[in-house]
């Protein structure tokens, strides 16, 4: 799947950014082929981004539990985590 990501991604960006030259087919200038290559290395970046993030939601979770019953007091203030009223002297 990656490789195909990477043709399709790299193909289109690098036909965005030559089509956005407004040079037209038959003109191929220094401007035309360095937006092309530019679209194409944005292409290959967005597609190894978006392989690396399919793959990290495949991942199970690094917490498998909830932060709730991990940290149970948070965001109670210090006086109501404790049933007993602590002296102060």
């Amino acid at each position: 799947m990656f490789s195909v990501r990477v043709i399709l991604w790299t193909l289109a960006m690098a036909y965005t950014g030559f089509i956005l030259t407004n040079q037209g087919l038959r003109t191929f200038n220094s401007l035309s082929i360095t937006e092309a290559f530019l679209g194409a290395l944005t292409g290959f970046f967005l597609a190894v981004l978006f392989t690396l993030r399919e793959r990290r939601r495949q991942r199970p979770a690094f917490f498998a539990h909830p932060i709730a019953q991990i940290f149970p007091d948070w965001g109670t203030s210090r006086e109501n985590r404790d049933s007993r009223p602590n002296p102060r002297h």
